[in-house]
């Protein structure tokens, strides 16, 4: 356990740091998935192993798309996914035929399985042509014959690509749900980022769900270049007049070759003035009747096309199984009944190329992936009940009969002294700015765990240093980076 002193230490020296959503991908950092070898027949025999002991299992689905409208600056000024310049529809339209033949390849593992809900992402999900969200959700039918009734299913897009007709389709092809990638209302901030999206834009396609009896949602970052706490309240008060029920509030992303970083960090907010944004725009919501829902998900009550969407998917808290599919997705998949070892997160490639050929020759496109330990399971199911801002006691002990109070006690401790957290028999809970240090929360929380990885990356690196250099011609594997990955929820594109 970290003794006091560095817990208290460790908060002074970082509570003036950027906070970075980086929670989203669950834990650990995809820096430090390093298995080149992801075993899917196994995989598939433990889901098929799970759902024979326990019964029909939840499966939440996310559907990548790599292509993105070109912008100037690149990549919106600040996007730090992978992703594709958009070259035109048959290009996409290829790409697509390649996630049809990558999800037959799991049809087999998912029979038995429900679906809890989807999250059609990118990239920019809604650059497909009408037609082709009927097939999307063909492909979902026949990978899962079975969804649950209360299944969100989501497409992610950016308001200025929407049409009225592609609009319809989504909802005739059984999709329940938009969520924008909005980020700024404001014209002028707006246009920092190169995006060509104008309010009448926003609107319009908020009165074409809404006619179309569309659940959306409207993503905002705070923390832009040039922006104050006055315009950023401005735009939460437009989405307020416009009856937008689920708003994500988060804070910018800074860093990588991105234009924000290189040339307009000395424009961007300080942290102080960001946790100032946080603090006014969550006060704002609240006072308007919405429902924190998460670190960065609002929610007021009353849409009646809404479904319970939070952060992309619900799974049972004890067994997660998130399968991505299409370049660059991610999967979790995990229970603590598992052998150790037996949990796993991995991705897809980060090359388009390389996502294609291996589909041609009759293998999943699996880049790497982590294999997790019961106590890293468990770490990963603690960084998401972080977002939530709630730790069920209760909940932790029946699963992995643990005291997760007492396993992390001098964090807690520390973070309830200074007003972060409240401490019951029952949970643990983020008040005040503890939502907003979520973030660091879960990084200090971790940090005995990644102490110990960071040796296993050194020694490995050492070992390989002193390995004779490969043939020429011989390809080396791709290094993991600490690139954030595609996911639903935060930031996840559009």
């Amino acid at each position: 356990m970290l003794s006091p002193d560095f817990v208290n230490s460790y908060l002074d020296s970082h509570l003036g740091e950027r906070q970075v959503n980086k929670i989203q991908h669950g834990f650990p950092s995809p820096r430090y998935w390093n298995e080149l070898s992801v075993p899917l027949e196994e995989i598939g025999d433990d889901r098929r192993h799970l759902r024979a002991a326990v019964g029909k299992s939840p499966v939440f689905l996310y559907v990548g798309v790599p292509y993105c409208i070109k912008t100037d600056p690149g990549k919106c000024g600040y996007c730090l996914f992978p992703v594709e310049e958009f070259q035109g529809n048959a290009a996409l339209e290829n790409y697509y035929g390649y996630v049809e033949r990558e999800a037959e390849m799991y049809r087999e593992q998912m029979e038995g399985s429900v679906l809890a809900g989807a999250y059609f992402g990118g990239g920019t999900s809604n650059l497909y042509r009408a037609p082709v969200y009927h097939r999307l959700m063909d492909m979902v039918r026949r990978l899962f014959p079975e969804i649950s009734e209360q299944a969100d299913l989501t497409l992610e897009g950016i308001p200025q690509l929407f049409t009225r007709e592609k609009m319809e389709a989504v909802r005739d092809s059984g999709m329940n749900r938009i969520s924008m990638g909005v980020q700024q209302i404001n014209e002028r901030l707006n246009s920092l980022s190169g995006r060509k999206q104008t309010t009448k834009h926003v609107v319009q396609s908020l009165e074409w769900a809404r006619e179309l009896g569309l659940s959306a949602n409207v993503d905002l970052i705070f923390g832009w270049p040039q922006q104050t706490v006055d315009n950023m309240l401005e735009d939460l008060e437009t989405l307020v007049s416009w009856d937008v029920h689920d708003i994500t509030h988060y804070e910018l992303n800074v860093g990588g070759p991105t234009d924000f970083a290189l040339n307009r960090y000395h424009e961007l907010p300080s942290t102080l003035a960001n946790l100032e944004m946080y603090r006014a725009g969550r006060d704002f919501l609240l006072d308007r009747g919405y429902q924190q829902l998460s670190t960065y998900n609002f929610r007021r009550p009353g849409d009646p096309a809404a479904r319970d969407f939070r952060e992309g998917y619900l799974p049972r808290f004890e067994h997660m199984d998130t399968l991505g599919l299409g370049y660059a997705a991610i999967t979790f998949f995990g229970n603590p009944a598992l052998p150790s070892g037996r949990s796993w997160s991995f991705i897809n490639h980060r090359s388009l190329s390389q996502y294609k050929a291996a589909i041609d020759h009759g293998r999943f496109p699996v880049e790497r992936g982590f294999r997790h330990t019961p106590d890293d399971w468990l770490m990963m199911l603690l960084f998401r009940s972080l977002i939530s801002t709630e730790v069920d006691r209760t909940q932790y002990r029946a699963a992995f009969g643990v005291n997760v109070y007492e396993k992390f006690a001098t964090v807690w401790d520390a973070l309830a002294e200074r007003g972060y957290a409240e401490i019951t028999p029952e949970r643990i809970r983020l008040v005040g700015d503890g939502a907003f240090y979520a973030p660091m929360i879960s990084a200090l929380i971790a940090e005995e765990r990644y102490r110990e990885l960071r040796e296993e990356v050194a020694r490995r690196k050492k070992e390989e240093s002193r390995r004779p250099a490969p043939a020429t011609g011989v390809p080396l594997p791709m290094p993991a980076t600490g690139v954030p990955l595609p996911m639903p929820g935060v930031g996840s594109g559009g």
